[in-house]
């Protein structure tokens, strides 16, 4: 059965842009290969530079092919939310009753290259995270548990 991802077109964007220049690096491995596999050596089982050349190689792949099945498993579009509502794409501020301190989330996908960051005031995460998860769905004034009390104080989208 096929595992459907919500991503966001942004993300969409940066996998394929991605996925490009692991492939030019891939190319550009090319002659380090050639030199690798003809330095004189007893056996080409002792050639390090060879087996650097060729994990180098299998790391780049990896991620690309990685890249590659999250675009194959996204849906082509973000199902239509709620206006109001926290939801995929949209930014939300909580307050935390406990510490009185105020946070700002926004709220990406399933997966994002840029979890973590911060994004125009904003700490994007995934919408599997834990807190993402404890939010989804609230609307301004709702309350939310998430270690703390947590009130929605804005949503914008």
């Amino acid at each position: 059965m096929k595992k459907e991802l919500l991503i966001l077109e942004i993300d969409k964007q940066y996998a394929r842009q991605r996925i490009a220049e692991l492939d030019n690096e891939i190319i550009a491995l090319g002659p380090e290969f050639y030199n690798a596999f003809n330095q004189t050596s007893e056996s080409w089982h002792d050639n390090a530079p060879f087996e650097f050349v060729r994990d180098k190689q299998t790391l780049l792949s990896t991620e690309m092919q990685n890249l590659k099945q999250i675009l194959r498993d996204s849906t082509p579009s973000i199902p239509r939310q709620k206006k109001g509502t926290v939801g995929i794409g949209t930014t939300v501020e909580v307050l935390d009753t406990k510490t009185n301190k105020t946070s700002r989330y926004f709220i990406a996908g399933d997966w994002t290259a840029n979890a973590g960051h911060n994004i125009n005031g904003a700490t994007v995460i995934s919408r599997k995270s834990p807190i993402a998860q404890a939010i989804f769905g609230k609307k301004v004034d709702d309350d939310a548990h998430f270690k703390n009390m947590l009130i929605i104080k804005s949503v914008e989208q």
